[in-house]
């Protein structure tokens, strides 16, 4: 196989990392963000 065999097939993967990283880290915070208001609530539901 030559280089450009390769490096095709490499960038699609990279390509698809990068956006599978994006998206993980897009849900992480829309978890955070989801769960403070739901613990400011708990807060003054206590209070």
């Amino acid at each position: 196989m030559t280089s450009v065999d390769l490096l095709y097939p490499a960038i699609i993967v990279f390509a698809l990392l990068v956006v599978g990283l994006v998206l993980t880290v897009m849900e992480f915070d829309k978890l955070e963000n989801s769960g403070d208001e739901r613990d400011s609530d708990h807060r003054q539901k206590g209070k």
